[in-house]
């Protein structure tokens, strides 16, 4: 949990998907991660959660609807 922040983009990995997010809200067994436009956030095991490394570099997202409007 300590290696992660609120507003930090992850990748997620879903069996053979993956998917990029972002964090909304660290709990102690996961986070709840936007991964899409809506307001709705899915509770993603830190297991599957894994760091972008140059996630610095994106500069916007519509991730999370209007809170994802800001930049990171």
């Amino acid at each position: 949990m300590d290696e992660y922040r609120e507003g930090e983009l992850i990748i997620y990995q879903n069996g053979d998907r993956y998917e990029v997010g972002k964090i909304k809200r660290l709990t102690e067994t996961g986070a709840f991660v936007w991964y899409s436009e809506g307001d709705t956030a899915a509770k993603t095991p830190y297991e599957a959660m894994h760091k972008i490394t140059n996630g610095f570099a994106i500069k916007e997202t519509t991730l999370g609807g209007d809170d994802g409007r800001r930049r990171l």
